[in-house]
């Protein structure tokens, strides 16, 4: 008999040693334990055996007030196939509603069809298709006369806005917007925050927004520009990288079929991961 709580700090070496090779480059989840523990804004759920022993576990948290993730899924390998994971997704999706959320959402990589078929059983549906795309060893931008990127300014918030907003682009990813492995809808004030920050960069080729990941690398998480401009504008993300220092320019946009395979043409590693959704209901 399985049961669901919150996670304690003396369960961390209880799940550790099967977290930490869950694919073939390793995992993520048994380094960041602690941190999630200690984090208010999200909240770490296990499910457990009857000595109270962690047998799964996953992080749920609203990135918005209206907007539930779930992330970080994890089953032991000698308790799968026994419910756990829908037992801890129906834990999750409670504690969405119990704080006003009204959607949930995951993402899954599409190379992972066991987790794919998962989570359309329980009653999740694909929204968006996203390219992830990883840099080539040596990029090499091609710079079009006239594109030389620069750092955008507030002024170039509402245009940019909405431009995307009306786009194809903005369509395919369901005005949804990234930031890391989680995805939640756009909002103006994250291309005014971006601006501020001076994240939120022009090109004749249109705009782009984005995040920082390690010292010397940038992940471009939001574009405005057409079909036919995206290319340019991949090879202006190069170029203002390469003027300011950064080795590595990663992608993470929505997948229309020519926006990856532009990136695919500058030699990026191309794959694709799923955003999938379902309502949350709360009781009349």
């Amino acid at each position: 008999m399985f049961s669901v709580r919150h996670a304690r700090a003396e369960d961390i070496s209880h799940i550790s040693p099967w977290t930490r090779d869950t694919f073939s480059w390793g995992d993520y989840v048994a380094d960041s334990l602690s941190r999630w523990l200690e984090d208010p804004n999200l909240k770490v759920l296990v499910a457990v055996d009857s000595f109270d022993v962690p047998r799964g576990v996953c992080v749920v948290q609203l990135l918005s007030p209206r907007e539930g993730w779930l992330s970080a899924a994890r089953i032991h390998p000698d308790a799968r196939r026994q419910g756990l994971g829908t037992l801890l997704n129906e834990a999750s999706v409670d504690w969405i509603r119990d704080h006003g959320g009204e959607v949930a959402r995951l993402a899954v990589e599409d190379s992972n069809p066991a987790a794919t078929s998962q989570v359309i059983k329980l009653g999740y549906r694909p929204g968006s298709s996203w390219a992830y795309a990883e840099p080539p060893e040596d990029p090499a931008p091609r710079l079009a006369e006239g594109d030389k990127p620069t750092v955008a300014t507030r002024s170039d918030v509402d245009p940019a806005w909405m431009y995307w907003s009306t786009s194809e682009i903005a369509d395919a990813g369901r005005m949804l917007l990234p930031s890391v492995w989680k995805w939640r809808r756009a909002t103006v004030a994250d291309i005014e925050t971006a601006a501020r920050e001076r994240r939120f960069v022009s090109s004749a080729a249109g705009w782009l927004v984005y995040d920082p990941r390690e010292p010397d690398s940038i992940e471009v998480v939001w574009v405005a520009a057409s079909q036919n401009d995206f290319p340019r504008l991949v090879n202006a993300a190069l170029r203002f990288s390469a003027d300011a220092g950064i080795r590595n320019v990663y992608f993470k946009v929505p997948e229309t079929g020519w926006s990856g395979e532009a990136l695919r043409r500058e030699r990026f590693d191309v794959s694709n991961v799923t955003v999938y959704s379902k309502p949350v209901s709360h009781p009349r």
